[in-house]
């Protein structure tokens, strides 16, 4: 007798046990549910074992279509890659992935930006069984962004045809410096946000001239040590327009430092080596480049072989040798004309 109603007793412990079991599962999936972002949780092998219902709305499915299926089922090649790189990464080190910005190709064929938070599943060992992702849609913010972005464009737009008007040749200059330095960071791996702050710095680098006598900068004639001196002047000048306002990169640092020399033998401050940041290494390239490809007020182009020798021979001296390595590399692929010639080109 005692030991039927001990096995009812254990009977009704177990079923208490399960219903209890159920509901925290219920309230659990129901909280996932309520969220505005996308929630998804994966296994040891990346592979999809629940996920809530923003996630499968996204895919115009039932959760229960996307359990057991990976990245690859629903993204491009390529996108799909780096999501899986990135899941193992925190499966093999047991780090989070947080805030992520990355751009997605949604089924419908749209691109949307998203913030992605990858953290790892581990159970009572310490032991790495999954990871959990929370994927959240941010391209309101993103266009809103992209707006401001357009509205300080412009505003620098402005400036350039100011300086056009008072001095063709350096507005020109600085337009083809900003697509040499494009090419050259992007040649390195820069994200696309740092490729941006460098060509808003090679826009800007010569806008002290717009203070130097214009009899000065188109002078056909070779110029005095003191006409050289006030032309020098400009690095400085703009570096003091610039160094009152506040950026989120060292835009009126790279442009102070653009004519220096791995060396010490550039100007205005003679730096050298490790105080050289890189933008300026990559303006100062850049800068040489444009400069010996094209005509000057007091002298001929000095053409695209001599640019090439000039970097190639200082090369670790003067200039940055993986700059001019890459420099040299994007121009040989667009010779025999400089790429930068053309307003509209594109690395």
């Amino acid at each position: 007798m005692k030991a039927k109603k001990s096995k009812t007793k254990c009977k009704s412990y177990y079923k208490k046990l399960k219903e209890s079991f159920a509901l925290e599962k219920e309230l659990f999936q129901n909280l996932l549910d309520n969220l505005p972002d996308a929630i998804y949780f994966k296994d040891t092998k990346n592979r999809l074992v629940r996920v809530n219902r923003f996630y499968a709305e996204g895919f115009n499915l039932n959760p229960e279509e996307i359990t057991g299926k990976t990245d690859f089922d629903f993204f491009p090649k390529e996108q799909a890659q780096r999501m899986f790189e990135d899941d193992t990464r925190v499966l093999k080190t047991g780090e989070p992935i947080i805030g992520k910005i990355e751009r997605t190709l949604l089924p419908n064929g749209t691109q949307n930006c998203v913030t992605t938070t990858k953290i790892p599943v581990k159970n009572r060992k310490g032991q790495v069984i999954g990871t959990m992702g929370i994927t959240r849609d941010i391209t309101v913010y993103d266009q809103l962004e992209k707006n401001r972005l357009d509205m300080v464009m412009n505003s620098l737009k402005v400036l350039d045809r100011v300086l056009e008007v008072k001095d063709p040749y350096t507005f020109g200059h600085t337009r083809r410096v900003s697509i040499i330095a494009e090419g050259i960071a992007k040649g390195l791996g820069w994200d696309e946000n740092r490729v941006l702050e460098l060509k808003m710095s090679a826009e800007l680098h010569d806008i002290g001239k717009i203070l130097i006598p214009l009899e000065i900068l188109n002078k056909p004639g070779k110029l005095t040590e003191l006409e050289i001196r006030m032309i020098r002047e400009h690095v400085e000048m703009c570096h003091d327009m610039l160094k009152r306002h506040t950026f989120p990169f060292p835009l009126p640092e790279a442009i102070y430092q653009h004519h220096e020399r791995l060396d010490g033998t550039g100007y205005p401050r003679g730096l050298s080596a490790k105080r050289i940041i890189p933008e300026a290494r990559i303006l100062a390239v850049s800068d040489v480049l444009e400069a010996m490809t094209f005509h000057r007020p007091y002298r001929a182009a000095l053409g695209l072989k001599k640019a090439i020798k000039e970097l190639e021979d200082n090369a670790g001296s003067k200039y940055d040798q993986d700059i001019v390595k890459i420099a040299i590399k994007i121009t040989r692929e667009k010779a025999p004309t400089p790429f930068w010639l053309n307003q509209d080109s594109t690395v």
